[in-house]
């Protein structure tokens, strides 16, 4: 009798043990109930490099003030007869760079000054060229044995003496930042010129704070 006891007792417990088996093996883990949180994409953001202001070239009245013309031996009856715009005014400039470097300007605008009936006249032209042609145009003309340099403020500036015209042409180039300043005609020498210009190298200065850093 005690042996079928034990008998029994060990079947049950292996039927028991193979129910409960099958019971486990056919459910399902349970999921998890925390959701992972997106993992956030980092945004670059590039900024634009801001594109340089376009140059502001004054009227005539204020680049060249007259009554400091006026002041130039041989000037005192000079008025302002016409202002210009356009790539041709600064044509058949000395140099080969020069007068590339002006034909791809892009501003350009002249003042005429001149003495009422007679034919002593100058140009004074500012255009807006580009860092590399200006840095070009520059090594140029010091390597140029033609060219006298100097500063008129800070600014380097070039002059030249030519045989154009009936009494020879005085051109002289100064730069300031982007401007190139160009003073061509019979009333000036290079000493006059630096006195034109000096006024009007002022001028660009105060309508383009900065224009020394370009």
């Amino acid at each position: 009798m005690r042996l079928r006891y034990r008998h029994r007792t060990t079947a049950s417990l292996t039927l028991a043990a193979a129910v409960l088996t099958a019971s486990l093996s056919g459910c399902t883990a349970p999921q998890s109930s925390q959701t992972g949180e997106p993992t956030p994409t980092e945004t670059v953001t590039v900024t634009a490099s801001p594109s340089p202001a376009a140059l502001v070239i004054p009227d005539c009245e204020q680049l060249v003030p007259i009554e400091s013309v006026r002041q130039v031996e041989r000037w005192s009856e000079v008025i302002l007869i016409q202002t210009m715009e356009g790539t041709a005014l600064a044509g058949n400039l000395p140099g080969p760079l020069a007068r590339d470097a002006a034909s791809r300007a892009q501003q350009n605008r002249g003042c005429l000054l001149g003495v009422p009936q007679s034919d002593s006249a100058v140009g004074v032209y500012t255009l807006d060229i580009d860092v590399p042609t200006r840095d070009n145009l520059i090594d140029a003309l010091r390597a140029d044995g033609g060219f006298t340099e100097s500063e008129i403020d800070g600014a380097p500036s070039f002059a030249i003496a030519t045989d154009e015209g009936l009494g020879g042409t005085t051109v002289s180039y100064t730069f300031v930042g982007d401007a190139w300043l160009i003073l061509r005609g019979s009333l000036i020498d290079p000493e006059t010129a630096a006195h034109v210009a000096a006024p009007a190298v002022a001028e660009l200065r105060a309508a383009n704070p900065g224009l020394d850093e370009r």
